[in-house]
């Protein structure tokens, strides 16, 4: 086992991003943050606008992407999206076991080829005949035992006798090619590494593959990133994926008859078909290299992009933390716009009647936006639903959960606790602000409001700090220039609340713990 090293390009990456040293490191603030402005439909629809694909957390792959065209090699990767894990290696030749969940037809059927054999957990083998009478071997259930048929010309099958005990797991393999060719329920031939056992669950079969981990994960690596992209970001990903599978073969019961899926739900494998050599290559790269927390496999999430902000992985996942990221929009702009007209939202939350607004009423506190959404409240003329943000993400097919409503009218908050009145006329204005920290920033906002009269009037106004009050004054004032001008001007006053208090800027936020360090966070 040894500790990641941060060597000078790493270093020199993260000094671009990082936080005041006066304060504390770019993270999450910890802090739920204030509600959104309440968002009433403009023209009969609202418009979502976000960042990112996937949960957020761990690795970024357009990130590690980012990351090796900068010049990081996969260790430096891991060690970003992953950090305080150590690296430690796997025992050659270990095996997993995957299901190969489309062969759901309750039987095992394979191709016709020489070398094919049919071996049972007690080591008794047959070697499968070829030639014209045989087109296909099949496995299936009866009862507790398997049967073994091959189908002839015409399109029978046949029962063959075997002295293998059909009580007994069975495998197909070949030790000639190492390669089974599954015939799949639609048709299709797949073609796998290793072995296919025929598992029994409940009443059914289930056709499970064993399979070394390197040969799996040549069917994995590029079914997860396009075997196109850099050779350190492919390492980067054979890495946090053999460590995923390890740790969840590694969860499983003893009494499991396999230890993944091969879909999304767990990570997509695809067999031969899906091996190229640059992914090999990578796989042999980082032969065998896991990712471990104090001695243990980590559970080494990733996803497609993180919008710019990792999510937290929570208290139980150190290792998965929040924090800016500097590399995943450096290969692509990872943001996204998505209209949702007011029938659409209608017909998904018929409760609510005619709809009236939406609003985003609780974020995580980390990154973009002030966060990725928690909760929001959706109000119409017959009542208000409150949803969380994953659920409105799985609803309307959104990409993340990092995301703002915008496109409509502001109007009332739905918070009736906060709740604000309406305001009754329309303005756009400039505002340029001058904090104390010697640093300008100017900020250009735009608000529409539901009215009964309309006006539009252009203000320039002069802020200081003096809106910050308390540990969120000191903080400020203690930014170096730059910093300050980063994070732009105050957007309010200071919010108190049971954990501490925090203000927030036109580019981030402040938040001071009751009795801790002041973190400052920009995004």
């Amino acid at each position: 086992m040894f500790t990641h090293a941060a060597p000078g390009t790493f270093l020199r990456a993260l000094a671009v991003t990082a936080a005041a040293a006066l304060v504390l490191p770019l993270v999450g603030a910890g802090v739920p943050a204030q509600a959104d402005t309440a968002v009433a439909p403009k023209s009969g629809s609202v418009t979502v606008q976000g960042a990112g694909w996937g949960h957020g957390k761990g690795m970024s792959q357009w990130g590690a992407y980012g990351a090796a065209t900068k010049g990081l090699d996969y260790t430096e990767i891991i060690a970003f999206y992953y950090p305080g894990t150590t690296l430690d290696s796997l025992p050659d030749g270990n095996t997993i076991r995957v299901w190969i969940s489309a062969d759901n037809d309750n039987g095992v059927h394979v191709r016709v080829a020489k070398g094919l054999t049919l071996t049972d957990s007690a080591g008794t083998k047959l070697t499968l005949p070829t030639g014209t009478k045989y087109t296909k071997w099949r496995v299936r259930r009866s009862g507790s035992s398997r049967v073994l048929s091959y189908r002839n010309a015409s399109g029978t099958y046949v029962t063959y006798a075997t002295k293998l005990d059909p009580t007994r797991v069975w495998y197909f393999s070949n030790p000639t090619t190492d390669t089974v060719r599954l015939a799949m329920p639609d048709g299709s031939t797949r073609t796998y590494r290793g072995k296919l056992g025929v598992r029994f669950s409940g009443t059914g079969v289930r056709t499970v593959n064993y399979v070394s981990m390197e040969n799996y994960l040549r069917g994995v690596v590029p079914a997860e990133m396009p075997a196109s992209w850099s050779a350190e970001a492919l390492k980067a990903q054979a890495v946090a994926a053999r460590t995923y599978a390890a740790k969840l073969r590694d969860s499983v019961a003893s009494s499991a008859i396999y230890d993944l899926c091969d879909t999304s739900a767990c990570q997509v494998y695809k067999g031969v078909a899906a091996e190229y050599a640059s992914t090999d290559k990578a796989i042999a790269g980082s032969a065998n290299k896991v990712v471990e927390y104090k001695g243990k496999l980590a559970l080494t999430m990733f996803s497609s992009s993180n919008g710019g902000w990792s999510a937290s992985g929570g208290s139980g996942y150190p290792y998965l933390a929040a924090q800016k990221d500097p590399y995943d929009g450096v290969k692509r702009d990872q943001s996204w716009s998505v209209t949702l007209s007011s029938t659409k939202i209608q017909k998904a939350y018929p409760s609510i009647g005619t709809l009236k607004a939406v609003q985003v009423t609780g974020r995580d506190g980390d990154g973009t936006y002030g966060g990725r959404v928690e909760e929001l409240k959706i109000a119409g003329s017959k009542g208000t639903v409150t949803v969380t943000g994953a659920s409105f993400k799985s609803k309307f097919g959104l990409k993340e959960r990092l995301f703002k409503v915008v496109g409509g009218t502001t109007t009332t908050n739905l918070i009736t606790s906060t709740a604000t009145a309406t305001a009754t006329a329309s303005s756009t204005a400039t505002a340029t602000a001058t904090a104390t920290a010697t640093a300008t920033s100017t900020a250009t906002a735009t608000s529409t409001a539901t009215a009964t009269a309309t006006s539009t009037a252009t203000a320039t106004s002069t802020a200081t700090s003096t809106a910050l009050s308390g540990s969120v004054l000191s903080a400020y004032k203690a930014l170096g220039s730059t910093d300050a001008g980063t994070l732009g001007a105050p957007r309010g006053g200071v919010v108190t609340t049971s954990s501490g208090t925090y203000a927030d800027f036109a580019m981030g936020r402040i938040t001071c713990p009751t009795g801790g360090s002041c973190l400052v966070s920009f995004g």
